[in-house]
């Protein structure tokens, strides 16, 4: 994956749907982040938007998913 856009989104349907993308993808190539993110979102107390905000910097910073 040479560019990653980011978007703002406001829908937590959507939110819920890019979370879901990201992590099935990570879990081919890193598992263990994957199962991280899983955790996270489990979380009620962590905003699903701060989830994938992180999920967004962590595959720019290692490009987990290239």
């Amino acid at each position: 994956m040479n560019n990653v856009k980011r978007v703002h989104i406001k829908k937590d349907e959507s939110v819920e749907s890019a979370l879901l993308l990201v992590i099935s993808k990570l879990s081919i190539s890193q598992p263990e982040e994957s199962l991280k993110l899983l955790a996270m979102c489990a979380k009620d107390d962590i905003p699903k938007m701060s989830v994938l905000n992180y999920a967004l910097d962590m595959v720019e910073k290692n490009n987990y998913l290239s």
